[in-house]
This record gives structure tokens, C-alpha cells and sequence, in this order.
């Protein structure tokens, strides 16, 4: 009986509290992402779909390239909310910074290729190769280390990983012959295809395991402004079921921010993303283990710090007590 008194509450309390933000003037959020790709789609539909809004928020999402550059713009201020992978968040919490992961809206990594050039066919050719990336540090970075230790290839003595940019800048030095291969996301794969370069490596079926693209920020800004980012995870697992149950409208969405001339690239990345965004983003406890081990390798204190130290599932795990989540499927 106590049990249903307080799931009575709680629900009480989050219709009560969803019906008096239209009262109240909306808090002010700006929030940071780092690509133009599917992966991050779900904070455009929130905010397209006025679904920001009816959570009392009034979000200006701010797009600056890459993770590292991210993370230090939320940490000057610009932004205290950011959509990232969660990989250079918890690099950042073990030098020192109090970010932490709210949410992972995948598991998954959109960055799904190792693609190389013509020639190259298999991975032990990879050796003596120069790989590129978009900046070191960031999610690309990390993913192709973990991929290419998958192939029994030390990133740091086997290869030459070289920063060289975003992904339309990635692939003409490939193309070029300027780099010998990289890492693009699944969306990226048919203009590799149509360039003639050779589909390496499908990642994901290679069974490398990442923290992908979440929800992050620190934990002063949870301690100061709880009550936004408590509606901010409200408003992300409800563009998370507009995305999966509305896809014309979530297309047509992508394909404003994406600016794509060609819409089987949107479709594409809208298919991956309906399959892999979770239902209920809770912090991606195992995919921050993976982050830790890989750091393992160059910082000793990522071999013994804890998981949970990165993380913060309260806001997550609140819609799911509370059944909003699951009121959302039926």
C-alpha cells in the first residue's frame, strides 16, 4: 500500500508540476553539441517541437565543434549543459573537473566506419599508416584507439594518428592520399562509398563497445540548478520518443540542422539513431568503465577510480519511478 501511495505522489506531483511551467517564466538554458549528425537530433526536435518549452525551458542550443573544445566551453561558462559523448567528460572529471554524465541517450556510437583508402584491405596493412581524426581527445579519437586495439594494433606505436578536422575535411585528405584512413559516422558512409574508399572496419559488429552520446554537466550546476536539469532530462526523454514514434516530422527536423542535399544520408542516420536511442538514458555505467580502461593506458589514476564517480542517474532514474517513461509507449 505505501508503495502505491507514493507512486501516486510522485505521479501527482509531475502532472502538478508539468501544468504550472506554462504559469511561470521559462529558465533560460543554453546548451552545447559538437556535431551536425543524427546523433544529437533528439535536442533539435525537443527544441523544434516546442517540447523545451512546454518543460519550462528556453533552450539555445549553441553547435561548437568537437568534444575537448566542448567540455572547455561548458567549464568557462559558455555553456553548462552539454549533448557529447561522455568519453572526454570523464577524462575531464579525472584531471580534476566536477562534469559528469546525467544521461546516454545510446550505447552506441555513431561513428561507425573505419574507412581507409582503395588499396588497403585488411587490418594488419593498417601498420606504418597515417590515421586521422577530428582533434585529439575527442570521441573520434577515442573510438579509433579502441577500435584499432581490437585489431591487435597499438594505436601509439603501430600508427600514426594525425588531428585533421571535421568529417567532409577527414575524407578529402583521404581521397587525397594525405591519410591512409579514419573513422566516419553512418551517415558519412555513402559519400565514402561514392568516393571509391574501402568500408575497413564496420565497428559496431566488430564488437567495440563505447560510451556514446549523452547528456552532460557538472555537478555544480546540479547542486545550484537542479530544478533545470531535472526538466532539461524530462525534455530530452520525451524528444527521444518524438524521434522514434515520428520520423517525417524528426527528418524533416534533421534535415534543417544537417543541411544535407541528399536525403538518403538523413535517412540513413534517422533509421540508426530510432534503433539506438534508449528509451531510458541512464548513465551508460559500463560504457565510463571502457573510457577508464582505455585512459588506463597513459594516466594511472584511471585504474582506480570508480565508475560512479562520473555519474548522475538521479534525474533519469526519477521519470522512471514515476512511470512518465513508460506512459510514453503505451
Amino acid at each position: 500500500m505505501r508503495l502505491k501511495e507514493n507512486g501516486l505522489i510522485a505521479l501527482l506531483a509531475l502532472l502538478v508540476s508539468s501544468t504550472s511551467y506554462a504559469a511561470e517564466a521559462p529558465i533560460k538554458l543554453r546548451v552545447a553539441y559538437p556535431t551536425l549528425t543524427g546523433s544529437y537530433a533528439v535536442a533539435w526536435i525537443a527544441k523544434e517541437e516546442q517540447i523545451f518549452k512546454k518543460n519550462g525551458l528556453d533552450v539555445e542550443l549553441l553547435f561548437i565543434q568537437s568534444s575537448p573544445i566542448l567540455v572547455a566551453a561548458m567549464l568557462a561558462g559558455t555553456a553548462p549543459v552539454g549533448l557529447t559523448s561522455g568519453a572526454p567528460a570523464v577524462s575531464s572529471n579525472l584531471s580534476g573537473s566536477d562534469l559528469v554524465l546525467v544521461a546516454s541517450l545510446s550505447n552506441v556510437s555513431g561513428i561507425a566506419y573505419l574507412v581507409t583508402s582503395p588499396k588497403i584491405t585488411n587490418p594488419t596493412q593498417l601498420k606504418g599508416k597515417i590515421l586521422g581524426i577530428d582533434r585529439l581527445g575527442g570521441t573520434g579519437d577515442f573510438i579509433l584507439r579502441r577500435t584499432l586495439r581490437k585489431l591487435a594494433i597499438d594505436p601509439d606505436k603501430d600508427v600514426t594518428i594525425r588531428q585533421v578536422g571535421q568529417s567532409p575535411v577527414r575524407l578529402a585528405a583521404l581521397q587525397a592520399g594525405s591519410i591512409d584512413g579514419t573513422t566516419i559516422t553512418v551517415e558519412d558512409k555513402l559519400i565514402a562509398e561514392k568516393f571509391g574508399l574501402n568500408i575497413l572496419v564496420d565497428i559496431p559488429k566488430a564488437g567495440v563497445e563505447v560510451l556514446s552520446s549523452g547528456v552532460v554537466t557538472t555537478r555544480s550546476f546540479i547542486k545550484k540548478e537542479g530544478e533545470t536539469v531535472r526538466r532539461f532530462i524530462r525534455s530530452i526523454v520525451e524528444g527521444i520518443h518524438t524521434y522514434k514514434t515520428r520520423k517525417a516530422k524528426s527528418i524533416e527536423i534533421m534535415s534543417k540542422y544537417m543541411k544535407v542535399s541528399d536525403p538518403r544520408v538523413i535517412d540513413i542516420g534517422y533509421d540508426f539513431n530510432a534503433q539506438t536511442y534508449r528509451q531510458k538514458p541512464y548513465p551508460f555505467i559500463q560504457g565510463i568503465q571502457l573510457v577508464l580502461e582505455q585512459l588506463a593506458y597513459t594516466n594511472p589514476a584511471a585504474k582506480i577510480a570508480e565508475p560512479e564517480r562520473f555519474l548522475d542517474a538521479r534525474f533519469v532514474k526519477e521519470l522512471d519511478d514515476n512511470g512518465h517513461i513508460d506512459r510514453l509507449y503505451k
